[in-house]
């Protein structure tokens, strides 16, 4: 082991040592750790708990991964917390991504889904599950259940995020869609929109049925055009003839 590394690991640990030198061994470690340098066992939660503890920004662990179940787990128990604070829980999303994000349980994230109280915790709760789907996989039981508890709230930005969670499901929800397509806010019709661009080949002609239905009635300016763009993505990936035949 690199004597840097157990230097910097001691000096963390030291309730005597100064806030700044602090940061610059939590660096030092978290830098190691990212280039798999040998270092003391217990680093990981340690740099952990410094960065919970001093309210450090969250830009170190965008640039440094601190991979670990155990710190992925306390991750999860401070994002689960409605009182750790904003500044925590952008520390807990840094944490939870790729392989750390297989710690996060269906319990967690239903939970995470009931307590949403701001915008920005919507759009952590939204790249949550995607990171939670793309490296592990969510049941499409499951992300129905957590898109109808979202499309329900009272919130537009929480139904936004519904709508979100409703597109990683495998295939399109003709009837969900088209209900939520009657949304009373035009953010949420966008979001149907969007993900309606981005359906498979197999919804594609659904997909077209249903954007060509809205146009006609839609008054909104900013989602008749994201229904003008949808319609051409469907277009440039392969649906000229259903478009031709479903918008004339």
């Amino acid at each position: 082991m690199p004597p840097l590394t157990r230097l910097a690991f001691e000096v963390l640990q030291s309730d005597s040592t100064p806030s700044g030198l602090k940061a610059v061994a939590c660096a030092t470690l978290l830098a190691a750790i990212s280039r798999s340098v040998d270092v003391p066992g217990d680093s990981y939660m340690t740099v952990w708990r410094y960065l919970l503890q001093s309210d450090a920004s969250a830009e170190l662990l965008h640039r440094h991964e601190l991979i670990n179940p155990e710190v992925a787990r306390d991750a999860v128990r401070v994002l689960c917390n409605g009182d750790a604070g904003d500044i925590a829980h952008d520390l807990a999303l840094a944490v939870l991504h790729g392989q750390n994000a297989t710690e996060v349980g269906e319990r967690d994230l239903m939970s995470l889904a009931d307590r949403i109280v701001t915008e920005t915790r919507v759009r952590r709760v939204t790249w949550l599950v995607e990171q939670v789907h793309e490296h592990r996989g969510l049941d499409p039981t499951f992300i129905v259940e957590l898109r109808d508890r979202l499309s329900k709230s009272d919130d537009p930005a929480v139904r936004v995020c519904g709508v979100s969670v409703g597109a990683l499901l495998p295939r399109l929800d003709e009837t969900f869609a088209a209900h939520l397509m009657r949304d009373e806010s035009a953010p949420v019709r966008t979001a149907v929109v969007e993900t309606l661009e981005g359906v498979g080949k197999a919804d594609r002609e659904k997909a077209l049925v249903l954007i060509r239905d809205h146009l006609a009635v839609e008054s909104h300016r900013s989602v008749i055009a994201a229904l003008h763009f949808a319609l051409s993505g469907l277009i440039r990936a392969g649906g000229i003839r259903e478009a031709t035949d479903n918008t004339h």
